[in-house]
């Protein structure tokens, strides 16, 4: 599967967090993985604002949202940010 970024968010997110070593590593290794494997199976479905996505934890606080188009052949990444930022609450609830 090709991957892709949906817009600049990713590039701007990774900058963001480019002093976070573990979560940029995993991120690159997880985007080698997207590649070779079915997205599908990879990460959990999402439902409310990222229904149809689904989403892959890369470190224990930050997860990447994707969608994948099988018709393409493309999985896009949608957003990379920290779960309360994602999905708007605190992960205590």
């Amino acid at each position: 599967m090709l991957v892709q970024p949906f817009d600049d968010i990713i590039d701007k997110k990774l900058k963001k967090f480019k002093s976070n070593q573990s979560l940029i590593k995993n991120f690159t290794n997880f985007i080698e993985e997207l590649k070779t494997d079915d997205p599908a199976r990879l990460g959990e479905s999402k439902h409310g604002v990222y229904k149809n996505c689904i989403g892959k934890h890369l470190t224990k606080s930050h997860a990447l949202i994707y969608y994948v188009d099988y018709s393409k052949g493309i999985v896009w990444l949608v957003d990379l940010d920290d779960h309360k930022n994602l999905y708007g609450r605190d992960n205590k609830s």
